[in-house]
């Protein structure tokens, strides 16, 4: 299991300008993975800033994600499709160090599955960290998005504006794929 600090820098796309970032590299790798989400049926791990996944693509990958400034602090780990289907059915978290980071927050509360978000990503290595563009799909609705990350927040800075000129992007603010996916389904509830 890791435990490591990101800086992630975003902008949502058009879908023209999606496709024209995949044209300016093609042939890079992609992949399928869906992403199932966990909460109490209140909310409150949302409530704290604080983001429980499983990631399911060749693997399963257990992701707990807590704001820290403009830091994220993030630990992942691999986990079974048994233990998987054990979390997704019985809410037990298949991770001591999660689960008591959770525990923490959650108390004696349920953790359920409340959603499922289809992303198509595409990785490219690009200046000091990863160009990843994914194509999501949540609740009926489709949306586009560039993400950069890297481990240096002044260096990710210059790097991202960088990359906005130099593709001719139009910025606009990107809310985590969570919040926007939630939106949605507070919409459509």
């Amino acid at each position: 299991m890791g435990k490591e600090l990101n800086y992630e820098f975003k902008t949502l796309l058009t879908k023209k300008e999606y496709l024209k970032m995949l044209d300016e590299f093609p042939n890079m790798p992609g992949n399928l993975q869906i992403n199932y989400y966990f909460d109490t049926s209140r909310f409150t791990l949302k409530a704290s800033d604080i983001g429980l996944r499983v990631r399911k693509r060749d693997i399963y990958e257990i992701t707990y994600k807590r704001k820290r400034g403009y830091a994220i602090q993030e630990r992942e780990e691999t986990i079974t499709e048994e233990q998987f289907k054990d979390f997704l059915e019985k809410g037990i978290i298949p991770s001591e160090p999660i689960a008591k980071e959770v525990n923490e927050i959650a108390k004696d509360q349920k953790i359920i599955n409340y959603m499922n978000l289809s992303t198509y990503r595409t990785t490219i290595p690009y200046l000091n960290g990863y160009i990843y563009l994914d194509k999501c799909e949540y609740v009926g609705e489709t949306d586009y998005e560039l993400l950069y990350v890297c481990s240096s927040n002044e260096q990710g800075k210059r790097d991202f504006v960088e990359i906005v000129h130099k593709f001719n992007l139009e910025y606009k603010k990107s809310e985590a794929k969570i919040k926007r996916a939630y939106a949605a389904y507070r919409r459509k509830m």
